[in-house]
């Protein structure tokens, strides 16, 4: 199982979220730090993850997916439910 975290621009004015979030939730595990960005726990290689989220996104939009191994990782003004996700999962 691993930890990438996805991080998309929809770039069409009035664009819906909804099918996109709603696929990223849909892992075994997952965390929003940002506006624009999740953690997606998953067993999908990053490569797949970015592939299936062009599914639910329009060609004028931008994503990347990164895997993240743990190794080192600090934040500043994330909630301590996110920090705690990212102690548990990564």
């Amino acid at each position: 199982m691993a930890v990438h975290w996805v991080n998309y621009d929809l770039n069409k004015t009035g664009q819906d979220y909804t099918n996109l979030i709603e696929y990223l939730k849909s892992h075994q595990g997952w965390a929003k730090p940002l506006k624009s960005s999740f953690f997606v726990k998953t067993s999908l290689a990053a490569k797949e993850l970015r592939d299936r989220i062009k599914m639910h996104i329009d060609a004028t939009d931008d994503v990347i997916v990164v895997t993240v191994t743990g190794a080192s990782w600090a934040t500043y003004g994330l909630s301590s439910e996110l920090n705690e996700w990212l102690k548990k999962n990564l």
